[in-house]
């Protein structure tokens, strides 16, 4: 993750030796954004403005809170991560949570249900005499991390749509925590080929025979929350002067804040030839109860439950 020190931007002073006043934190952005005082992202949407129903992908990745310190502006992650978790990105409030005028729960769950629909119903129309489609519930166990690797200034968390914003679990990711779980059973390099294709560094790519679609929130769809890392180490990874100093457990941590999902449903859908379809189905549901998707699942995180989903009346 981009440290805070790597964010930071220096604000030449106009007169050497004099302090310069703070001025009050502002929102910058693309689209033109930018409100002084307490007039931040998560305050729009107390009061119910437009930005309630943003794009949070927009929002996360393309809008700037930025406050100064010692004569430098500093990306301020804090209104950004309270926002994202007060819309529920898109999805519609939890219950026991306040929404905003306009908000209301119903209207976000009718989205992702008739998107959820439409997605099924064109999977449907791929299958044929050779094609057969398996769709899968995942029930997420513990908090899921699958952002971090996607870079960026702004470290999110969570890989979010990009139409509608909501976070997803992308298809490339279940294609591949469920090509290694089949490697750890022993399957032959000839059987994971078929299904997956070739491995990502082979000389010659070939496809594989099973797609492997995004898995997009369900039902409810799931609840996004803010976790903290706390490492030790931060003296030691980014030494200079005399060098690192050794790692310890004395030395206070620099709490580094991200957003998660947890509690709540995804679905997704595999699409290919059915023997190889139903092996690759019965795969992802063990895979995801026993290595996990994403980031930290040696920690715990990325952890569900799947079970099949046999009916559009189901959806």
């Amino acid at each position: 993750m981009a440290s805070r020190s790597a964010r930071r931007r220096s604000v030449p002073s106009k007169s050497a030796g004099k302090r310069r006043p703070v001025p009050e934190p502002l929102l910058t952005g693309p689209v033109g954004l930018r409100h002084p005082g307490r007039t931040g992202i998560s305050e729009l949407w107390r009061s119910g403005q437009a930005l309630a129903t943003a794009n949070a992908r927009l929002i996360l990745l393309r809008t700037a809170y930025l406050t100064i310190a010692s004569g430098e502006f500093e990306l301020d992650d804090g209104p950004v991560h309270r926002w994202a978790i007060a819309t529920n990105l898109g999805q519609g409030a939890r219950v026991g949570t306040h929404l905003p005028p306009g908000g209301m729960p119903g209207e976000s769950a009718r989205l992702m249900a008739a998107v959820t629909r439409r997605r099924a119903a064109a999977v449907a129309a791929l299958e044929d005499g050779e094609t057969s489609v398996r769709t899968l519930g995942l029930a997420a166990e513990s908090a899921v991390v699958t952002g971090t690797g996607a870079g960026g200034v702004r470290d999110v968390g969570i890989e979010l749509h990009g139409t509608y914003g909501w976070p997803i679990l992308p298809g490339s990711t279940l294609k591949g925590v469920t090509r290694e779980w089949a490697r750890q059973l022993g399957f032959p390099a000839a059987r994971i080929s078929e299904i997956f294709g070739s491995a990502p560094k082979a000389d010659e790519q070939i496809p594989g025979g099973v797609a492997f679609f995004d898995a997009l929130p369900w039902r409810y769809g799931v609840e996004v929350t803010s976790q903290v890392l706390t490492p030790h180490t931060r003296g030691y990874r980014s030494a200079a002067g005399d060098g690192p100093e050794p790692p310890g457990e004395h030395i206070n941590p620099v709490p580094i804040p991200f957003l998660g999902v947890e509690r709540g449903w995804f679905v997704t859908h595999l699409a290919g030839p059915r023997e190889l379809v139903d092996e690759a189905a019965d795969l992802l549901a063990d895979a995801v109860g026993e290595l996990g998707v994403g980031a930290k699942t040696a920690s715990g995180y990325g952890y569900f439950t799947a079970r099949p989903v046999n009916s559009e009346e189901e959806l």
